[in-house]
């Protein structure tokens, strides 16, 4: 029976797990959670994992959380096959693996985690990245760098001259990072640079590096390039001018639509979930910024039957699932009041692509 592993994509949790996996070599099917629905904190998934967080791996009947629990033990299990990744026959370096491990944990993430929080997840919220987070945790990081640095002028791995545990634990994380405007912090330190080059291009880690991106919009532009043979032509490659109308649009809805609805769903929907109250302020705030958005659609919309032309494109699309929540709140007459925003909102909902996804598009609402 193949191994099951629950979790999320992008997640540097799940990934750490997925890595260990493929450097592995082990068979197991990837069993997606929708964490924007809040299906982890609900009963099934609560039943794999009482404290509701990804990954979970399930082998026959033995269930465990906590990925880097759930690395050790496939390292174990699968010891003799890929690299020996917990130096199981020399006990001094499988010590050092579980001293790197450990500091990896206790000294590492805790201060980059909360730096891809502010740069990515924040944003992704409709919040600014708090600097002083971000400054606070730069300094912290700092301190665990030049450790690292001085180690690995010695050794070209963490543990020793051997790839194992303590390094895969860094990459998910560390890839995040290096998206940062805090890069240079690695960058400057040439044995550090020197090891997440390594590290980060081992063959284990580009299986699943295509899936860590926060960027809905460059997965959509790359599915719909790869496949552009098959279903509507999302992108219009054969006519230069239509193309060039499909990324202003869908330019627009990343620059204005998105920055104005983003943060009243959230107000709505994120905020009562997190057992706060929405803040009445921020959204009014964006309800007056969307009128003026919703303006500019309203004319463009009564002269063509969608935003980039009389066909039915990525522009058109990227509006989808935000609208989706948008329309289930109390604001949902601004785009109601507008006839023409209205008929091509209930045009490119009533799709049945959408119509496959929208049963799982909820925040525990029945």
């Amino acid at each position: 029976m193949a191994l099951k592993l629950f979790g999320l994509a992008m997640s540097t949790n799940t990934t750490r797990a997925m890595i260990c996996l493929h450097e592995k070599e082990v068979d197991f099917e990837f069993v997606p959670v929708n964490l924007f629905s809040g299906e982890h904190k609900q009963s099934p998934f609560l039943s794999k994992n009482p404290f509701g967080l990804i990954p979970v791996l399930e082998d026959g009947d033995l269930t465990l959380f906590e990925s880097r629990a759930i690395t050790t033990y496939v390292a174990e299990k699968f010891k003799e096959t890929g690299p020996d990744l917990i130096r199981h026959n020399d006990t001094k370096e499988a010590a050092l693996v579980k001293v790197w491990t450990e500091v990896e944990s206790h000294y590492y993430d805790p201060t980059v985690s909360p730096i891809i929080y502010e740069y990515f997840v924040a944003p992704f919220q409709g919040k600014e990245p708090n600097q002083s987070v971000i400054d606070t945790n730069i300094e912290k990081l700092k301190n665990v760098l030049d450790v690292y640095e001085a180690k690995l002028s010695s050794t070209k791995y963490l543990a020793g001259d051997f790839y194992s545990l303590a390094d895969l634990s860094h990459v998910s994380e560390t890839h995040y990072f290096m998206q940062t405007p805090c890069a240079s912090l690695i960058n400057d330190l040439p044995y550090v640079k020197a090891w997440w080059e390594d590290i980060s291009s081992r063959p284990a880690f580009k299986k699943v590096v295509e899936g860590m991106t926060f960027e809905s919009r460059a997965i959509t532009t790359y599915v719909a390039e790869k496949f552009k043979e098959t279903g509507p032509d999302l992108i219009r490659h054969n006519d230069t001018k239509e193309a060039a109308l499909v990324k202003v649009w869908t330019e627009v809805e990343s620059h204005y639509y998105d920055p104005t609805v983003s943060p009243i769903i959230y107000e709505y929907f994120v905020a009562p979930f997190q057992g706060k109250e929405p803040n009445q302020s921020v959204i009014d705030t964006n309800i007056e910024k969307l009128k003026n958005v919703l303006d500019v659609y309203e004319a463009k919309l009564s002269s063509t039957k969608y935003l980039a032309g009389d066909f039915y494109s990525l522009a058109d699309l990227s509006h989808v699932s935000e609208t989706h929540y948008f329309m289930q709140t109390p604001c949902a007459s601004l785009i109601n009041d507008l006839p023409y925003v209205k008929a091509w909102w209930e045009d490119i909902s009533s799709r049945p692509a959408f119509k496959k996804v929208v049963e799982g598009m909820t925040f525990g609402q029945k």
